[in-house]
C-alpha cells in the first residue's frame, strides 16, 4: 500500500469537504500528533483507525487504500452532490426555497 496516496486521498477528501485536519481529529478521536507521525513517517493507521478516519469523512477505507470506490459505494455525499450540480441551474429564488425546505427537514433528520 502506498501511504502517500492514502494520505492524498485523505487531504482531497478534508478539501473537498470544506473541513479541516482538526475537525477530523476531534471527530476520529485521534491526536493531532498522531496524526502527524503517521505521515511524517509514512504509516498506515490500524485497520480500526482507517476505518474511524474513512467513517468521519463519509468514504469507505477501500477508497483510502485504493481509490475506488467500494461496496454500499465511495461516499454517503454522492447524493448532495448531485443535488448541489442541480442547483447550479436554478435562480436564486428557487435556490431560496430549497434551502427553506432543507432546514426545515434538517429539524426532523438530525446529522448522523
Amino acid at each position: 500500500m502506498d501511504t502517500g496516496k492514502f494520505w492524498g486521498r485523505v487531504k482531497r477528501e478534508v478539501d473537498r469537504q470544506n473541513t479541516s485536519f482538526e475537525w477530523l481529529y476531534g471527530k476520529t478521536g485521534i491526536a493531532k500528533g498522531t496524526f502527524a507521525s503517521w505521515k511524517s513517517r509514512g504509516i498506515m493507521p490500524r485497520a480500526d483507525e482507517a476505518y474511524r478516519i474513512a467513517e468521519a469523512l463519509g468514504v469507505t477505507v477501500e477508497y483510502l487504500l485504493t481509490g475506488r470506490a467500494g461496496g454500499q459505494g465511495a461516499s454517503r455525499f454522492k447524493d448532495i452532490e448531485e443535488v448541489v450540480t442541480a442547483l447550479a441551474g436554478f435562480d436564486q429564488t428557487d435556490r431560496d426555497a430549497v434551502k427553506g425546505l432543507v432546514v426545515a427537514l434538517s429539524a426532523r433528520y438530525p446529522a448522523p
